[in-house]
C-alpha cells in the first residue's frame, strides 16, 4: 500500500486535509438543501465496503480512501453484497461532484440499451453513480472511464450478445494517471455462455494507467478476461489493485497481467471452470523494447477454484524477465497451482509461501517450474493434492524449499532436476509410494552444494531420497527418514557423488539406510551400512544393552596404554566387542 499512502500524503501536502475534514462535517449535517443525509451517507459507506467514501469540496470530489481500513473485520461477502439500499433521490446530477447514469437516460430494465447513457455519463469526466435497478443495465458496446464508477446496492450491468471481440469490452480505462480511479460496488456480467470466436471481450480493460482500484465487485462470465492489465506497447500499468471481489466463469482469465508493475491481486473469491489459459496469467506481449513486462506482483489471500492453472508465468520476451512475484496465503483447488515451464524467457525472484492446495483432478500438482532460474522460495505451504506427480523444480540456482507439508498418496513429492545449491530443510512429507523416490535429485549434469537438513519423511512406501545424477559437496544432516525399501538410493549414474551423510540422521522402517553406498566418495556415518550403528563414547566395553555391528565407542577416559576404544563386530546383547589399539602404541 506504499503508493496509495504516497497519494494521500500528496493531498495533505497540497493543504487539502483540513479542508476535507471541514467539508465532511458540512456534508453530514446538510439536510435542508438536498444534500446527503447522514443516515444515507452511512449506508453509502456500507455499500462501498466501508472503504471510506469522502464527499468533498461541496460534492465536487468523490474519493475512496484507506483501502486497508476496509479490510479490517470485513469479509468478501459483506464487502461485496453489503446492504440492499436503493439510490436516494437526493443523489442526483445537481451535485457537481458526480453524475448519476439515470440522469443521462439509463433505465436498467433489462430491455433498454443503456450504452449511450453510460457513455454520456462517462464523457462528463466526473465520478459515476450507478443505482440498483429493477432488473439490469444492458450494454451493447464499450464505455471509456476517466473517473471512478460506483454501484449503489450492487447493480448488475450486462453485456448484450458478447462475441469475444474488442467492440464488446465493457469498461475501458486508458492512460489514467491521476490519484485514484475506483471500480466498486458493481455486478459486471459478461454474459458468456459458450463459443470460441475470440477472447478480447473483457469486463475491465486497463492499459497504460496508474492508481486503479477494482474492489468489492461481482465480476462474472466475460468472453475474455474479467480484468485485463496491459500497456498497448506504451508503458506498463502501475499500482493496480484487484481486491475483495467475487470473480467467476471467465472464458479466459480472472486477471490477465499483460504489462504491469506493482500489481496487487488479493482477497478475492475466484471460480474458473474453463480449462483455457490460466486463472491468473502473467504473460507479457512479445516486445523488444521493454514496454510490455511483468514486475512486482503480489497474489495474496485469495480463495480459488481453477480447472487448469491458478497462476501461470509465461514470458516471450527474451531480454526481460517476469520478476519479483509474491504468491502468499492463497487457498483452493486447481490442476496446477503455479506453473513456469514454457516460453523463451525466464522468471526470477518468486516467493511461494503459506498457501494451501488441494488439487482438482487426478493428475493435479502444486508446482511445476523450469523457468524460475534464480530467487525461488517455496516455504510454509500445505499440499494435499492427490495427483500422481509432485512438485517439479528444474534449472534453478539456489532454490529454497523449507517448512512445507506434503501429505498425499502419490509417487513423488518433490523432484529437483539440474538444480544447483538446493536448500531443502524442515519439510514434512507423508504417504509417498514410489521406486523413484519421494525426493529426487537427477538431471543431465553434475550438481552440488545442496543442503538437506531437518526433514521428516514418514510412511514412505518405497524410496525416500533418490539420487540419479552426480551430486557433489552435499550435506545430509538431521533428517528422519522412514521407508519400507530404501531410505536413500544412489544410482549408478550418481557414482562418484560426495554426499556427507552424518550420524545425526535417523533411518526408520524396514528399508535399507543407504542403497549402493559404494557409489559415494566418503561416508560419514556407520549407519549407512548397518542401521542402528553409531559412533559414541564409553568408559569401558559394553556389558549390557543391544548393539549393532559397526558401532564404535571411543574411550571417554583416555590414558597412556589404555584402549583407544571398542568396536562391535557382531550384533547382540551386548554383542561382540573388540578393543581398538592401545593409546601410545
Amino acid at each position: 500500500m506504499t503508493d496509495f499512502q504516497t497519494n494521500e500524503q500528496r493531498l495533505q501536502s497540497q493543504g487539502k486535509d483540513g479542508q476535507q475534514e471541514e467539508i465532511v462535517r458540512k456534508e453530514e449535517v446538510r439536510e435542508e438543501d438536498g444534500g446527503i443525509r447522514s443516515p444515507v451517507r452511512r449506508k453509502l459507506l456500507n455499500i462501498l465496503g466501508t472503504a471510506g467514501v469522502t464527499i468533498a469540496a461541496g460534492g465536487t470530489l468523490m474519493r475512496l480512501l484507506s483501502l486497508e481500513a476496509a479490510a479490517t473485520g470485513a469479509t468478501v461477502t459483506t464487502s461485496v453484497y453489503g446492504n440492499s439500499v436503493v439510490m436516494p433521490s437526493s443523489l442526483s446530477s445537481s451535485d457537481p461532484g458526480y453524475v448519476n447514469v439515470l440522469d443521462y437516460g439509463a433505465v436498467g430494465d433489462g430491455t433498454t440499451d443503456d450504452t449511450a447513457a453510460f457513455q454520456a455519463a462517462a464523457a462528463n469526466g466526473k465520478s459515476i453513480i450507478v443505482p440498483r435497478s429493477s432488473s439490469y443495465y444492458k450494454l451493447s458496446g464499450s464505455v471509456a472511464l476517466s473517473n471512478s464508477i460506483i454501484g449503489m446496492g450492487m447493480p448488475e450491468i450486462r453485456m448484450e450478445s458478447p462475441d469475444g471481440s474488442i467492440a464488446k469490452r465493457m469498461f475501458l480505462i486508458q492512460s489514467y494517471v491521476n490519484g485514484g480511479l475506483h471500480v466498486t460496488g458493481l455486478h459486471l456480467n459478461g454474459n458468456y455462455s459458450g463459443g470460441t470466436l475470440n477472447e478480447q471481450s473483457h469486463l475491465i480493460y486497463i492499459i497504460n494507467s496508474k492508481n486503479v482500484f477494482v474492489h468489492n465487485n461481482v465480476l462474472d462470465a466475460p468472453y475474455g478476461d474479467c480484468v485485463y492489465i496491459g500497456s498497448n506497447y506504451i508503458a506498463p500499468s502501475e499500482n493496480i489493485h484487484v481486491r475483495e471481489n467475487v470473480i467467476s466463469n471467465p472464458r479466459r482469465c480472472a486477471v490477465a497481467i499483460v504489462s504491469g508493475r506493482k500489481i496487487w491481486i488479493s482477497r478475492n473469491v475466484i471460480s474458473d471452470p474453463f480449462p483455457y489459459v490460466a486463472t491468473i496469467d502473467l504473460e507479457p506481449n512479445k516486445s523488444s523494447t521493454g514496454t510490455d513486462l511483468v514486475e512486482d506482483i503480489w497474489i495474496e489471500e485469495n480463495e480459488f477454484y481453477s480447472e487448469i492453472y491458478f497462476i501461470n508465468s509465461y514470458n516471450p520476451n527474451a531480454s526481460y524477465k517476469n520478476q519479483r512475484i509474491t504468491i502468499a496465503g492463497n487457498k483452493g483447488k486447481a490442476r496446477y497451482f503455479f506453473r513456469a515451464n514454457t516460453s523463451p524467457s525466464d522468471t526470477e525472484n518468486v516467493s511461494i509461501r503459506d498457501n494451501e492446495f488441494y488439487g482438482s483432478v487426478s493428475d493435479a500438482r502444486m508446482i511445476i517450474s523450469s523457468k524460475v532460474v534464480k530467487g525461488l522460495e517455496i516455504s510454509g505451504n500445505r499440499d494435499y493434492a492427490t495427483g500422481a506427480s509432485g512438485w517439479s523444480i528444474s534449472n534453478s540456482a539456489a532454490p529454497l524449499v523449507k517448512d512445507n507439508y506434503i501429505d498425499s498418496a502419490r509417487a513423488i513429492a518433490v523432484s529437483f532436476t539440474d538444480c544447483q545449491a538446493v536448500k531443502f530443510s524442515g519439510n514434512q512429507i507423508k504417504n509417498i509410494n514410489s521406486s523413484y523416490g519421494a525426493v529426487r535429485f537427477d538431471g543431465t549434469q553434475s550438481t552440488g552444494l545442496h543442503h538437506l537438513t531437518g526433514n521428516q519423511l514418514t510412511s514412505i512406501g518405497n524410496v525416500g531420497y533418490w539420487f540419479g545424477a552426480i551430486v557433489m559437496n552435499t550435506l545430509f544432516d538431521g533428517n528422519v527418514t522412514e521407508a519400507q525399501s530404501k531410505c536413500i538410493q544412489i544410482d549408478a549414474a550418481a557414482n562418484g557423488s560426495n554426499i556427507r551423510i552424518t550420524e545425526n540422521n535417523v533411518f526408520g522402517g524396514s528399508g535399507t539406510p543407504v542403497f549402493n553406498p559404494q557409489y559415494l566418495i566418503q561416508w560419514s556415518s556407520p549407519e549407512i551400512q548397518t542401521k542402528g550403528a553409531s559412533v559414541g563414547w564409553a568408559q569401558a566395553s559394553p556389558t549390557s544393552g543391544t548393539w549393532k555391528q559397526g558401532t564404535m565407542l571411543w574411550n571417554s577416559l583416555p590414558s597412556i596404554s589404555a584402549p583407544a576404544g571398542w568396536v562391535c563386530v557382531s550384533d547382540g546383547t551386548p554383542g561382540t566387542w573388540v578393543t581398538l589399539n592401545t593409546i601410545g602404541n
